[in-house]
């Protein structure tokens, strides 16, 4: 069925093409794993990226643009928008690449620096940078996947969502706090780490799968975690940046160059944009929690350089990971945090990569 479906996409687009040498009207499908609106990539995907899209080629171009939005797992669940877009179910997908643990494992190297600057745009910056230092984070993109990476975007400062109150490392001893991928490790040692993701979170803490997750305070509140949990604590884990967007290689090769051109931009623009909203939602979220009840804490200061502590090989354990796959692991995070250092963030620990 997904192979006739391509089959017919890609037969309707050419005949567009084939119909009018001047003008044509092109089809995308769009789309997430994730619900638009609850988190900032997928707000952005939805009220910025697709219709800025279509403006931009319409107003710019003679051709007309129809895009088809398919989020919240309607094409791909969170684990599978990088084939779907290889595979044209999607030509252009955003990808939350925490859920992809091998295939998108180098570029989830923010997570490997716990702690670091709780600003969006702080690390927005720094990732970026590391991004056009490193280009081979990105090559298995049209290598393996047969798609062109426009681009990344930011996930808000991590802290933690739980149905019980604590309020240093050592309370988590025993509980069962859940996550998606690398983070997990920021609580090895302490709490019982489950891998999960926040489609399951509400049913999982209120059956008991699980007492808490690793959350963004805006989500907790999205996706209505405070009703069956409703304690949450600002441990300035970090922001991140490990979402995507791209475009699948048959599709881009399909269309106008000036068409090309403006999707390359979009692509670029999107990460600031992004950081804007993720900035915002944080500003806003700790207040909107309180609002609605929720027993909101902050670690201090000296409990947050203690956990840092606790996890000081943790950096270079995965730097040596990276090293071993083939990636210039050390270098990379290395850099990573020189960035953020370069933009005024201390580390609650220094961290030593070899």
């Amino acid at each position: 069925m997904k192979n006739i479906f391509r089959l017919l996409f890609t037969f309707t687009f050419l005949l567009g093409a084939a119909t009018s040498s001047n003008a044509i009207e092109i089809k995308l499908r769009v789309g997430s794993g994730h619900p638009t609106g609850l988190l900032g990539y997928t707000k952005t995907a939805h009220e910025w990226f697709a219709p800025e899209l279509k403006k931009r080629i319409e107003s710019q171009t003679k051709h007309t643009v129809v895009i088809q939005e398919l989020h919240a797992g309607q094409v791909a669940k969170v684990t599978e928008v990088l084939e779907a877009t290889r595979d044209g179910l999607l030509d252009i997908g955003f990808t939350c690449l925490i859920f992809e643990p091998s295939n998108g494992f180098v570029n989830n190297f923010t997570l490997m620096v716990p702690f670091s600057s709780p600003d969006a745009k702080v690390v927005t910056k720094a990732a970026i940078k590391t991004y056009e230092k490193f280009p081979e984070l990105t090559a298995y993109f049209e290598k393996d996947f047969n798609q062109k990476f426009l681009g990344g975007s930011c996930l808000n400062n991590y802290g933690i969502g739980t149905n019980f109150k604590w309020s240093k490392f050592s309370d988590l001893k025993g509980r069962k706090i859940a996550g998606a991928g690398i983070n997990l490790d920021w609580i090895k040692g302490g709490a019982t780490p489950v891998a999960s993701n926040l489609n399951k979170a509400y049913q999982s803490i209120q059956t008991g799968v699980y007492e808490g997750y690793l959350s963004a305070s805006p989500w907790w509140y999205a996706f209505k975690l405070n009703e069956v949990a409703p304690y949450y604590t600002k441990t300035d884990f970090g922001a991140q940046f490990f979402n995507s967007v791209s475009i699948n290689m048959n599709t881009f090769k399909k269309l106008p160059k000036e068409v090309q051109a403006i999707i390359v931009q979009l692509g670029k623009e999107w990460a600031m944009v992004t950081a804007e909203v993720c900035a915002k939602n944080d500003a806003m979220g700790i207040s909107k929690l309180k609002e609605l009840g929720v027993d909101v804490s902050v670690i201090s200061e000296k409990a947050k350089k203690a956990w840092a502590e606790s996890l000081k090989d943790f950096p270079n354990k995965m730097a040596q990971e990276l090293n071993k796959k083939g990636y210039r692991g050390s270098e990379i995070l290395k850099f990573y945090m020189a960035e953020l250092e370069k933009q005024g963030h201390k580390f609650p620990y220094k961290y030593k990569i070899n």
